[in-house]
């Protein structure tokens, strides 16, 4: 198991809420091998449990940010708030959050000189070239919903998974379904950054033979229902990963 994981699972334990492995360490998991390299480390928390989230690492003295996004939008036109009083309700809607551990990765954030509302201390995203964390330094949180025993899928109730399928486990560590972990990556950003889309493509590449037939329709149907038809990953998907007449004939493309 890779390094960086074992590290998670030791600042998991206990931890009071439920969490799972995604972005590229959750397709590792997945595969059973490292894949490529990744910058960051990624999990995926519930909306329900955010304030003890927020505790949880205040008490181990990392710096949480609520981090407010659009889609498309560049990271380095992110807000990120400062959390430091957990009974402030501004970062209550954020849809994910970074915890950078106390003298972990300096330089990530660029404190404006500006407030927004009123809050506290603003924060964006200083261009830089990521470092492969060999050690945890910082965690980023995507913020999902549960709806009884479904996966609400980035809060969307017309994409939902049952929390058999969406959470998978590898040596008692929980990881994110591939299928939704892909989903994630089928956003604006992923397939029109340049730096950022080579990466997606060879994660497609790898991953989409690996996946049940189920899995690949849930998959294109979420990404039709979520982004339209017009995203450039139904076709890039289509005549890469797919055999193009199963969906032409179940009516998807």
């Amino acid at each position: 198991m890779n390094n960086v994981i074992l590290q998670a699972q030791d600042i998991f334990k206990d931890c009071g809420f439920d969490y799972a492995v995604c972005g590229g360490y959750g397709l590792d998991m997945f595969v059973g091998k490292e894949l490529r390299s990744h910058g960051d480390f990624d999990i995926v928390v519930y909306n329900d449990d955010k304030q003890r989230i927020v505790q949880f690492f205040m008490d181990r003295d990392w710096t949480v940010y609520g981090r407010f996004m659009e889609e498309g939008v560049p990271i380095t036109q992110h807000l990120f708030y400062k959390i430091e009083d957990i009974t402030d309700n501004y970062w209550r809607d954020c849809k994910n959050m970074w915890v950078i551990k106390k003298d972990g990765l300096p330089n990530v954030l660029h404190k404006l000189d500006r407030l927004q509302g009123g809050v506290g201390e603003v924060y964006t995203y200083q261009t830089r070239k990521w470092l492969v964390q060999d050690n945890i330094e910082f965690i980023e949180l995507e913020i999902d919903a549960k709806a009884g025993n479904d996966f609400v899928v980035q809060e969307n109730p017309r994409i939902t998974r049952p929390l058999d399928k969406g959470i998978l486990h590898r040596d008692g560590i929980p990881y994110l379904a591939p299928e939704i972990i892909l989903f994630y990556k089928s956003d604006k950003f992923s397939s029109e950054h340049p730096s950022v889309r080579p990466k997606t493509e060879a994660d497609f590449k790898t991953i989409m033979p690996l996946l049940s037939e189920e899995q690949k329709q849930w998959l294109m149907e979420s990404i039709k229902t979520a982004r339209g038809h017009e995203t450039p990953w139904l076709d890039w998907l289509t005549s890469h990963c797919v055999e193009m007449m199963t969906f032409r004939f179940r009516g998807w493309v």
